[in-house]
């Protein structure tokens, strides 16, 4: 204050010190308006610290629906990205970067690996868990690490100390300031060192770039310039704006940890105040001081007002966090918290814990026939009543959608936790009354159970989830405990799914054609293309192993496409040589689902110049019944391709005969189980004819699959079925043995001997 009283007294000394107060008070204002932006972003900080105090494993899904619902991005146009960064043992590296690979928050390496940047051997690691960045460009490596260097030495320092930290940040090319804040269990900043390093979280951190602050503060000083400088440790950074006349005058005003902000502007020789005004450079200095002062308390020590609306706001956000907003139930991380609590008493007093993992049996079709509305009634009712049936030291939690969790332990499990299951399943059979239907609704359940103790509760309650997979397979209303071989199964089933992703782009999927012979002139006519698989370890892998997952991960439309170009390229190759079979290829119901099989198909037979009359596409009737209207509407474009449609299994269906002639078919291929019955069943005997005699009707060609013996032909041939399949005339071949059976059959095409391929032997 001394020193602004006597610079008030100079100004009487001559006019040209009347610019520097100019100066001087466009200096305070930058300042204030570099302080607001501060404050303004320090709003953010607080909320983002307590989001992740009420929400500490919160997936990055749920993190970017809250960040996008708040329309940061839009808000705040100096910020880069924002989110979490924790701190990760190298013994969790592996772990850690095979979640950041299947999930990544960050940028990965090349073909899509996780790489530690800097790379080396550390104890621990800083990584991304959580990120919402303005551009996928913008996303720091999925794999940078924040702990090294002198950033590292700021936030480790950050995380004992409780107080944040603004600091340059430099990846590639780009340089941003982040704003660092640790984050702690509860919201609020531990007492001592020792204890924040046991409650830390996390850190909350952001990047800004600052140019985009100093653009907009110095939007109403057009002829000045500012430089936010930063010189610390090895680091020495300045953001720039604006830009200052030649000779201007420049005023620095120093913060903390080694920041700096320095304004540059024009001082003019003569001015407009007289000496009469001296008390302006006081003015201006006093409130240069107190915009200085509230500067400095925002970068310094306005963490005691961040934790004050953290503690405020962490309350609301913890039951928000720790509870189903539908049902009031604690959800997933609130009951693996009592799980935990759980397993800890089971430890000390030796008692029995058991975990029941509930799914209810056709929700879905209450959401399409009710509407949503209806479907979140009826869970909040079953909440209710599951909460209803059990003692009060036990838990019932929803885990969404339709899937709810009960904890029972102690006194509870006495008559064994199968019994509490089947209590649960007849508290549920009771009819549920909802406004939205007239008639009452009849539910029921599935439900997996897993007991005794588990390292950590998400193993206990991975288990029942396994024995629920389970008792959801084994049919409706089922109660299943879990068991080891469950579990191995499973390991085995990912690790196939694992293999699988792999296989087509390694190039170990193959063809081999299993030929198919006209029975009135034992000529060959055709091939059905079977898909096989050669497992660098394992070898050839039989479909049977390995399709049905293939189905139920979504890759069989991927490898579908595959199958169709591959058998396309193949008949076209012996079209070229002046043989015309038939190609069948197989095509899946999740393919059938999908409106890109027409473009798969059409792609796949312009690109080989394949006869589209050549190539059979086969469907199984089940897949057919699934929806009728989807197929038919899904078939007519496959038609008009050109090609033509069989039904796979035919006869293995229900409903099949009343719906058959909505579908646009060429082929019915009867099931092998009614072949091999053909010589010693009435049944098999009599449905073989029916069938026959429907497809005489109908116009369409009758094909026998799995002809195992000349008994079977016999039988078929009197029955005028038009062509046979099986290891009776040869197992599925490769593409060369195929090349030569062409070759022995287009030279008996006047003869009516049969073919003797020798047999091949079965990938």
């Amino acid at each position: 204050m001394g020193s602004s009283m006597r610079a008030a007294s100079a100004v009487a000394r001559g006019d040209g010190q009347k610019a520097r107060r100019e100066l001087t008070l466009s200096s305070a204002e930058i300042t204030a308006d570099i302080q607001l932006s501060i404050q303004h972003e320090q709003d953010l900080v607080v909320a983002l610290q307590a989001f992740l105090a009420g929400m500490p494993n919160a997936t990055n899904a749920a993190f970017l629906a809250w960040a996008r619902s708040m329309h940061v991005m839009q808000r705040y146009p100096e910020l880069l990205g924002w989110g979490e960064a924790v701190i990760v043992p190298a013994s969790r590296l592996a772990a850690f970067a095979a979640s950041a690979t299947a999930h990544p928050v960050g940028r990965l390496g090349p073909g899509g690996s996780f790489q530690v940047v800097p790379p080396g051997r550390r104890p621990y690691y800083c990584f991304i868990r959580l990120d919402e960045g303005r551009t996928a460009a913008d996303a720091p490596p999925a794999g940078f690490d924040f702990c090294t260097g002198d950033v590292g030495a700021v936030n480790l320092a950050a995380r004992s100390s409780g107080k944040g930290s603004y600091i340059p940040v430099t990846m590639g090319t780009t340089t941003s300031l982040s704003v660092e804040t640790p984050v702690y269990r509860g919201g609020s900043v531990p007492p001592s060192p020792a204890a924040r390093r046991s409650a830390f979280i996390g850190w909350a951190g952001m990047g800004i770039v600052p140019k985009v602050v100093l653009d907009r503060v110095l939007a109403d000083h057009p002829d000045m310039a500012v430089t936010l400088r930063y010189g610390a440790g090895t680091s020495a950074i300045a953001f720039r704006a604006g830009s200052a006349p030649p000779g201007a005058a420049t005023t620095t005003i120093r913060l903390h940890n080694g920041w700096s902000i320095e304004t540059s502007g024009a001082v003019a020789r003569a001015g407009w105040f007289a000496n009469a005004n001296a008390f302006g450079p006081l003015l201006g200095g006093i409130a240069l001081s107190v915009l200085l002062g509230a500067l400095v308390y925002v970068l310094g020590t306005g963490r005691s007002r961040a934790n004050e609306l953290v503690r405020q706001r962490t309350e609301e956000l913890r039951h928000q966090a720790l509870h189903d907003a539908l049902t009031g139930l604690p959800n997933r991380a609130l009951v693996l918290d009592r799980m935990e609590q759980m397993l800890v008493r089971a430890r000390r007093n030796q008692l029995a814990v058991a975990v029941l993992f509930i799914d209810l049996d056709e929700f879905k079709g209450v959401n399409d026939t009710l509407g949503h509305k209806a479907g979140d009634d009826l869970l909040a009712a079953v909440g209710a009543r599951l909460a209803g049936a059990v003692r009060a030291g036990d838990t019932v939690g929803r885990l969404g959608g339709d899937e709810f969790v009960v904890l029972v332990e102690g006194t509870s499990l006495t008559a064994g936790a199968e019994v509490v299951a089947e209590k649960l399943l007849l508290v549920l059979s009771t009819p549920f009354t909802l406004p939205a239907s007239d008639v009452p609704l009849y539910l029921t359940a599935s439900i997996g159970i897993a007991t005794g103790d588990r390292a950590q509760p998400e193993e206990l309650l991975r288990d029942a989830d396994i024995a629920l997979y389970q008792a959801k397979a084994a049919g409706r209303q089922r109660v299943v405990v879990f068991s080891p071989a469950m579990h191995s199964a499973i390991e085995h089933r990912h690790q196939l799914e694992v293999d699988l992703h792999l296989a087509l782009d390694a190039g170990q999927f193959f063809l081999l054609y299993q030929p198919m012979i006209d029975l009135g002139t034992r000529l060959f006519t055709g091939v059905e293309a079977l898909l096989r698989w050669d497992h660098p370890e394992r070898g050839v892998v039989m479909p049977d192993e390995f399709i049905p997952e293939l189905e139920a991960s979504g890759l069989i439309v991927a490898v579908g496409a595959w199958v169709l170009e591959e058998a396309c390229r193949q008949g076209a190759a012996w079209q070229a040589m002046g043989y015309r079979i038939a190609i069948s290829v197989n095509v899946s119901g999740r393919q059938l689902a999908l409106d890109r099989i027409a473009d798969d198909v059409r792609r796949a037979v312009v690109a080989s110049g394949l006869d589209p009359g050549q190539l059979v596409l086969e469907l199984t009737e089940t897949t057919l019944m699934d929806d009728v209207d989807a197929a038919v509407a899904r078939l007519a474009p496959l038609r008009a391709l050109g090609v033509r449609l069989a039904v796979d299994d035919f006869g293995t269906g229900y409903s099949s005969l009343a719906y058959l002639r909505r579908f646009p078919i060429d082929v019915l291929k009867i099931d092998r189980s009614f072949v091999s019955g053909i010589a010693d069943s009435r049944e098999s005997a009599a449905l073989v004819h029916t069938l026959v005699q429907l497809g005489k009707v109908l116009g369409l060609e009758t094909v026998a699959e799995g002809v195992e013996d000349d008994n079977q032909r016999l039988r078929l041939q009197a029955e005028h079925v038009d062509t046979g399949q099986g290891f009776l005339f040869s197992r599925p071949l490769d593409a060369a043995a195929v090349g030569r059976l062409l070759e022995r059959s287009a030279a008996q095409r006047e003869a009516t001997s049969p073919i003797e391929e020798p047999v091949a032997e079965e990938a």
